[in-house]
């Protein structure tokens, strides 16, 4: 299964291999997925799908201020593209604390 999640404008990913990421000391329920993809405007996780529920973290970084619509994050079988999910969205607002 592949996992994806398009970043909406204004934000980038922390690259978690470059450096370590502060503030995530409160994670205790981690999984690793078997391959991530870092891109400028997504996050790819390749996984093996399962019958319990599987928690993965990122972080992200504000880089611009405004209002940018967010798309869902989405799940798809990587040999049979029936098999999907897609959930959230919205818009989300980048200000600088005034």
């Amino acid at each position: 299964v592949v996992i994806s999640d398009i970043l909406p404008a204004g934000f980038e990913i922390e690259n978690p291999r470059i450096d370590d990421v502060s503030g995530t000391d409160w994670i205790n329920d981690q999984s690793y997925p078997q391959y991530r993809d870092i891109r400028d405007d997504r996050i790819n996780l390749y996984v093996t799908s399962g019958s319990s529920p599987i928690h993965y973290y990122y972080v992200v970084r504000a880089v611009s201020l405004g209002d940018f619509k967010m798309g869902p994050v989405g799940a798809e079988c990587m040999y049979d593209p029936e098999y999907h999910s897609y959930y959230g969205g919205g818009t989300v607002r980048i200000n600088n604390g005034d």
